[in-house]
C-alpha cells in the first residue's frame, strides 16, 4: 500500500516534470540565471565606480570651485557682490 502510493506520487511528479521542462522554459531559466550572474559579477565594479565618483565630486566641489573663485576675484578682479547687492536693492524696491 505504501509503496504503491509512493510509486503513484513519483509518476505524478515525473509527468509534471516532463510538462514543465520544455525548450521555452529552459531558455527562460538560462536567461534568468545569466542575468543574475551578470548582476552579481558587475556589482563590485559598480561599487568601485561609485566610490571614485564620490571622491571626484568631492575634489571638484572643494578644490576646483575654490580655484575658480580665486581666479575670478584675484586675477580677473570681478566683484560679484556689488552687482548682486545692487540687484537685490532693485528687487526690494518693487
Amino acid at each position: 500500500m505504501f509503496i504503491q502510493s509512493l510509486k503513484e506520487k513519483f509518476s505524478d511528479i515525473k509527468s509534471r516534470w516532463k510538462k514543465a521542462v520544455n525548450t521555452d522554459n529552459i531558455i527562460d531559466f538560462s536567461v534568468d540565471v545569466g542575468l543574475i550572474a551578470f548582476d552579481v559579477l558587475s556589482s563590485p565594479i559598480l561599487i568601485v565606480v561609485r566610490i571614485i565618483r564620490f571622491y571626484f565630486k568631492k575634489f571638484v566641489n572643494k578644490y576646483l570651485k575654490r580655484f575658480l573663485k580665486w581666479f575670478v576675484h584675484r586675477v580677473l578682479r570681478i566683484k560679484w557682490y556689488e552687482e548682486f547687492s545692487r540687484l537685490q536693492l532693485t528687487q526690494d524696491k518693487r
